[in-house]
């Protein structure tokens, strides 16, 4: 470990113009840190101002901490080191081949997302709801496989709770391959299966390994699921939408006559609101439609949040 880190000191003197811009970003760093904790520039009843600095330091200090570990020329010399012992590893028919399966598996995805898309219909519950809303969500995902043993869908996939923790349902399954193969259950069939649970945070959870079914994809091959869900909500509340897998073009469609009651609108973490758009169907029914340009990484979830509309007051 030593040899490592006097090897790393080693390149980095070899570096002056980046180990100079480095010790500015620290320097930058330190200067906020104790403009943020001390009162040696400002006094004590500004809070503000103290907890901006504090971000700013906060955040040099990572971008020190990272421009250490993800230099190139430093990458460039771990991978020649031990390059050769993770090829050895992966590739040659000495290592164990359950070593190397287990690295393959880490280094490959099972598969991914071409398009999905979340439709949602809202509806009014009954009198006694207390003004409560339900919407019956359809997801539906087109993907494919990666695995080179093939794909099979066999984990976990979950649904939140709604409002004041009204447990949801899943309501349907379906899964089918590009052969044609296909298979599909019912919440009924589901429960006998014993595939759905809640867990003590009151998340409905479906394991996909305990339905019974053959259906297989190939490596690189295509598949459809489609899988839906009832949930209880209030006329403001928000949902998160989100999938284990990489997505790489999402629809959301919302639906229902609580459309024109209530403004939407679709946040994908880490990049912003996403803009919809009104389509007006041939029964003069009317949707909104949000169409995401972003990939959406595993678990980087989209919220959907909605809440009633404002009544602009007459004028004074």
């Amino acid at each position: 470990m030593l040899v490592r880190i006097r090897q790393y000191f080693t390149l980095m003197r070899r570096r002056r113009g980046f180990v100079l811009g480095l010790g500015l970003v620290l320097i930058v760093a330190c200067v906020c840190e104790v403009i943020a904790y001390t009162d040696q520039v400002w006094a004590t009843g500004q809070a503000g101002e103290r907890q901006l600095a504090a971000g700013f330091g906060d955040a040099f200090i990572i971008a020190f901490v990272l421009a250490l570990l993800v230099d190139p020329v430093a990458q460039h010399q771990f991978a020649t080191e031990w390059g050769r012992d993770l090829y050895w590893a992966i590739f040659s028919p000495d290592a164990p081949q359950d070593f190397r399966d287990a690295l393959q598996g880490l280094a490959a995805p099972v598969g991914y997302v071409t398009r999905c898309t979340y439709e949602l219909e809202f509806r009014e519950l009954d009198e006694s709801s207390d003004g409560l809303l339900s919407f019956y969500l359809r997801v539906s995902l087109s993907g494919v496989a990666l695995d080179r043993h093939g794909f099979h869908p066999a984990d976990k996939v979950l649904v939140v709770s709604g409002h004041g923790g009204h447990a949801s349902k899943y309501s349907f399954w379906s899964f089918e391959g590009e052969d044609g193969q296909r298979a599909e259950y019912t919440e009924s069939e589901m429960r006998s299966l014993g595939a759905l649970s809640l867990d003590v945070g009151g998340t409905t959870v479906l394991d996909q390994s305990l339905l019974l079914h053959e259906t297989h994809v190939p490596f690189r091959g295509k598949y459809k699921a489609e899988r839906h869900v009832t949930v209880t909500c209030s006329r403001a509340d928000y949902f998160p939408l989100f999938q284990a897998r990489i997505v790489l073009a999402q629809v959301v469609i919302v639906k229902g006559q609580v459309v024109n009651d209530l403004d939407f609108t679709l946040v994908q973490l880490g990049r912003g609101p996403i803009a919809a758009r009104k389509v007006t169907r041939p029964d003069g029914r009317v949707e909104l439609h949000f169409e995401g340009e972003h990939v959406a990484f595993p678990g980087q979830a989209s919220i959907l949040s909605w809440r009633p509309k404002v009544v602009a007051g007459p004028a004074e």
